[in-house]
């Protein structure tokens, strides 16, 4: 609701001079009114059916097998009063929900998801167990409420009245009428179309892995093994808006082509459909002592690969700078294939824990007075190392070359980068002189994930001092230091676009040391 001054003018028919908004706010004469979409008053509904077996079968003294079936249904997100509407994902007819033989849904379910496991379990010899095991999980993925079908038109519209023709003297409603007077706006005109694949369904994912366990002496055992997975039908955003680039030449989007007159009307259609892929494979070692002596230790070492085609829905931060949740080009998905924005390739973790050897029940100072016990005794050091290597980094433009209505955007890479990896303002983790902006009607050369932000290191630490009083009561006071060495931990640049003058610069970090102190008393 706006208030012009228009009608506090000497003249409301041709007002002129300097308007008081204030004036008409006052004796409640609106110029216009206006509401955008009402997003808040919907519900989305559905129901999981699952059931499973599953078996412990030993099969000889040495082989172990783990055998299980799982099924499940996922029914399709139904709105609790029918409030959605979706279209013909290439004749763009309107389908609402649960009329004219629609679905209250508009997509179909998915009836044959079945989820096998089997795994095994083989003694080689006393100091050594072959481990391996293959299955299919099944999760169906959430989209972000802005993209779903209730948000399409005819059940959300925009309203707005304008009272700012010469025959507006005085507006038709007031103030006190609130937004009595809106008038309906045509409910396609600039709309954000919200389209699903009538085949969306539930991600499938194939785990793997094959692992061998070493008995070594001193209470420590080695595990080294390697770890697969395969996603498919993994759920993601599509631009379905975006038109096609051929020789040159752009064509029409496919999708809702044959409605041309809704196409005509909309801005934007924002899509959802199950046909993103990831892979996984990754070494993966360990060596652990368990708890002897006062003494444990875990040491884990993954060196790895992650492979997709889509961001996902919920992006990423921090350390990491992948793509847009769009791809580049609809057209082209293979140009997608890339690390995943959470790829490392070397990834290593260690922690300990340690008792020191004094005090009551200790092998020294089994029989010192209370007070020396209290000062030597039950002391505990714990301490915790993790680093790894630098997360993909997307190289980008700030606009669409193509002429396709692209979502996302990436430049030309004409030699190999020679990145500088300095951080600080001003100064470039990245290398610009590679990197040009596409000619007109065509698109970037580069791929998803060609260049690596800085990596990580921490080291935290714990300090513990436990104090008995009687045989079922102790009290604990505990000091932490996180990050103890206050290493930074340098976020992703600033930007990431060639356009930019920030781009390839460091400027931000985060995880600095904290120190905390703690106390417990167990009864």
């Amino acid at each position: 609701m706006n208030f012009g001054g228009r009608f506090t003018a000497a003249n409301a028919i041709n007002p002129g001079g300097k308007l008081v908004g204030e004036a008409d706010f006052v004796l409640g004469l609106p110029t216009d009114l206006g509401r955008g979409l009402s997003t808040g008053t919907w519900g989305h509904r559905k129901t999981i059916y699952g059931f499973y077996f599953q078996d412990d079968w030993r099969a000889t003294n040495r082989l172990t097998l783990n055998l299980g079936l799982r099924w499940e249904y996922h029914t399709p997100l139904v709105e609790v009063k029918d409030r959605q509407s979706n279209f013909g994902l290439f004749s763009g007819e309107l389908q609402l929900a649960g009329q004219n033989g629609n679905s209250r849904a508009l997509y179909n379910g998915f009836k044959k998801d079945f989820q096998p496991r089997v795994g095994f379990a083989f003694t080689v010899s006393k100091a050594m167990v072959l481990r391996g095991a293959y299955t299919i999980s099944s999760f169906m993925e959430g989209t972000g409420t802005n993209l779903r079908m209730p948000l399409n038109p005819p059940f959300n519209s925009e309203f707005q009245t304008l009272y700012n023709t010469p025959s507006d003297i005085l507006p038709k409603t007031r103030l006190d009428q609130g937004l009595a007077g809106l008038s309906s706006l045509d409910p396609y005109k600039g709309a954000n179309i919200r389209l699903w694949d009538p085949n969306v369904r539930p991600a499938n994912v194939q785990q793997w892995n094959l692992t061998l366990e070493f008995q070594l002496p001193g209470q420590n055992v080695l595990t080294t093994g390697y770890v697969g997975q395969h996603g498919t039908h993994l759920v993601v955003a599509m631009p379905y808006f975006q038109k096609q680039l051929v020789n040159g030449q752009i064509l029409p989007s496919p999708y809702l082509g044959g409605n041309p007159d809704l196409v005509s009307r909309i801005t934007q259609i924002s899509g959802t459909c199950a046909c993103a892929n990831q892979n996984y494979n990754s070494l993966q070692t360990t060596l652990r002592k368990r708890f002897s002596n006062g003494f444990q230790y875990h040491l884990a070492y993954t060196w790895q690969k992650g492979m997709s085609d889509s961001i996902g829905y919920y992006g990423e931060g921090g350390q990491a700078g992948g793509q847009s949740a769009y791809m580049q080009n609809l057209y082209d998905r293979k140009a997608e294939w890339a690390p995943t924005y959470f790829d490392v390739t070397h990834n290593f973790v260690g922690s300990f824990v340690y008792e020191t050897p004094f005090g009551h029940n200790k092998k020294f100072g089994a029989n010192w007075n209370p007070v020396l016990n209290g000062v030597l005794g039950g002391w505990q050091l714990g301490g915790l190392y993790t680093t790894h290597g630098g997360f993909p980094l997307t190289i980008k433009d700030s606009q669409d070359r193509s002429g396709t209505l692209a979502r996302s955007f990436r430049p030309n890479v004409n030699g190999k980068p020679n990145d500088p990896r300095i951080i600080g303002p001003g100064a470039q983790w990245l290398d610009l002189t590679p990197y040009s902006i596409p000619v007109a009607r065509s698109f970037g050369n580069i791929g998803n994930g060609t260049s690596r932000g800085p990596g990580m290191s921490r080291f935290d630490l714990s300090l513990g001092k436990s104090f008995a009083m009687g045989e079922h009561r102790s009290f604990e006071l505990r000091a932490e230091a996180f990050n103890l060495t206050n290493t930074p931990i340098f976020l992703s640049p600033a930007s990431q676009a060639i356009t930019s003058t920030l781009f390839g610069q460091i400027r931000s970090s985060q995880g600095e040391r904290n120190i905390e102190l703690a106390a417990k008393f167990y009864f």
